[in-house]
């Protein structure tokens, strides 16, 4: 069993906690263009998005999180590089989250930077849905203010 606790031990190391940490308080928005909800079916995991569009650009995030320590990270993450960033933008960081965590090298723009963090949790594919939480929450609240 010395490999599984040494996968976990990286799965959880600091830099994911601090991530999370960062999005521990719920921070609503008072009058979003639109809120979203998503949940994972494989572990439970549920972020509520509040969102603000302005021209096609992302301008204001509030959340509310009920995540595992993965999920929160990865919005700890999103709610910092996402904003001033586009439907596009974002939905690239996203594809490219995916693509890291299938086991592929990836490269991410400076503001996504954070999330190469996830390459430890390659391992453990039932994460996967709590990890890419805000970015399916994002590309809804795009389509529904289209």
């Amino acid at each position: 069993m010395p490999h599984a606790d040494t996968a976990l031990a990286r799965l959880y190391q600091p830099r994911i906690r601090e991530h999370a940490a960062r999005v521990r308080r719920d921070k609503r928005l008072d009058n979003p263009d639109v809120t979203v909800t998503c949940r994972s079916p494989v572990c439970g995991s549920a972020i509520t998005l509040d969102l603000i569009i302005h021209d096609g650009t992302l301008t204001k995030i509030g959340w509310k999180g009920r995540a595992c320590t993965l999920g929160m990270a990865s919005l700890g993450i999103v709610v910092c590089a996402a904003i001033g960033q586009s439907e596009v933008q974002i939905a690239e960081a996203g594809r490219r989250l995916a693509e890291l965590l299938r086991g592929e090298d990836v490269d991410f723009p400076q503001a996504w930077i954070g999330l190469a963090v996830f390459c430890s949790a390659r391992e453990f594919p039932t994460r996967f849905g709590s990890i890419e939480l805000p970015f399916d929450a994002i590309t809804q609240g795009f389509s529904k203010v289209r």
